[in-house]
Order: C-alpha cells, then structure tokens, then sequence
C-alpha cells in the first residue's frame, strides 16, 4: 500500500502539530503495512508563493527527518503538496514547483464551492498545456457537484482518481461502486491526527478486497509504484 495523500509532516498546515504527532502517525503507516508515504501539505496560493511554502515544506522535512531515528521502521517518502484550486493556477509562476518530487504529477484540490465550467477548463490547462500529470484528490467530495463536470474529470484519461481511505469506512457502498468502474487510480488516508482523521489504510484495503473482482487494488499499487519511480 502506499498513501498517496496525507498531512503528516509537522506544524505546516492543519494536520501534524509536532515531530512527536507526525512520528506516531508514520509509526501507525508503517504498522498497516504502508510502503510508502507522499506528504502533501496544504498549498494556499492567497497565503504562499510557491517559493515561501518551499522553504516551509523544506523546514519541517528536515525537523522530521532529525528524529525518524526513534522509529523502528520508517516508510519510504516523498514531499509534494496538495494544491487548492485557484483562478490562473495554469499560468501561475512556479506551479511546476509543487508536484510531487522530481515527477511532473501534481495533486489538486477542487473547489468546494458550486463547480463552474471554467473550473474544469483551468485544469484541463493544466494538463494539456504545462504537461503535468494531475492528481485530483479526494473525489468523493465532489459527486454531488454539476454531473456533467464530474463527469468531465472522471472521463478525462489524463488525470488520475484519488479516494481517501474514509469514503470506503464511511460510504462503503458508493464507494465499492465507484471502485467497480476502475476509475480510482490512487489511495490516501488524508490523515491530519492521531484521532478523528488518523492514518486508516488498511482499513479501507480491507474492506476493498472482499469486493475486488476487477484488479482494482493491482492498478491502484501499479499506478502509486509508478509515482514513486517517477518522482525519486
């Protein structure tokens, strides 16, 4: 397993508060038999530059990194961002910066607001114009949205699908149906805690296995191995 989306690294945004919180949240990744990890802080264009999120990124890396000694085992990792959908974002200075390691794969966050065409346009620039590979996260939030421009992310063979451990725990029905079209391409836990948004992968691979048919779980671990390979 590999845990594609998650705010473990320390004092950045609102996940992880301190070291010792982010070491117990890896400590439980590595219990579930989580093989590699991607930290994706919150990125706020109307809060950050690229360039000052960075250095505070890089900051708490290495905060972290001072102390993964106490573990008895440490998942592999890498640092990218979780982008929050912003007007320009395709043309915005830097963009580049925030993908996911050394790959061209950036994870975004939609909007939570009613969806507008343009929305869809701006990322579908994104892709077609920048290159970059994005990674739309946790989509489960967004099906209640305008279907026709769900529709259009879910459609687009470009991006690639990530659902959060929860909608399997919490919505397990909707999302074993979604599972069935093939299209959740990653998995991540979105953990901010050690308590109501803790790491739960294994969890929701529990609860995937008795239903999968399909090979959903073969393509999710490919395309996360890939991921890694790229970005490393």
């Amino acid at each position: 397993m590999f845990d594609c989306h998650c705010h473990i690294l320390p004092g950045i945004d609102d996940g992880s508060k301190n070291v010792q919180m982010s070491l117990k949240m890896l400590d439980m990744e590595v219990r579930q038999g989580v093989e590699g990890v991607i930290f994706t802080p919150h990125f706020y264009a109307d809060m950050n530059s690229p360039e000052t999120f960075l250095r505070r990124r890089e900051r708490a890396l290495q905060e972290l990194e001072a102390n993964l000694s106490l573990l008895p085992r440490v998942p592999k990792y890498i640092s990218g961002s979780e982008v929050h959908y912003f007007r320009g974002m395709s043309r915005a200075e830097g963009i580049e910066s925030l993908c996911i390691g050394n790959s061209n794969y950036i994870l975004l966050e939609m909007p939570f607001r009613d969806w507008q065409p343009q929305f869809i346009d701006e990322v579908e620039e994104i892709s077609d114009v920048l290159g970059l590979r994005v990674i739309i996260a946790h989509i489960e939030r967004y099906l209640d949205q305008d279907r026709r421009l769900v529709n259009r992310i879910l459609e687009n063979p470009d991006f690639l699908i990530q659902c959060n451990a929860e909608f399997f725990i919490e919505r397990t029905k909707p999302a074993l149906n979604l599972m069935k079209t093939g299209r959740i391409d990653l998995l991540g836990s979105d953990s901010h805690n050690l308590e109501h948004r803790r790491p739960n992968l294994a969890d929701a691979v529990q609860i995937m296995q008795k239903k999968d048919k399909k090979g959903a779980l073969d393509h999710i671990y490919r395309v996360s191995r890939q991921i890694f390979a790229a970005a490393t």
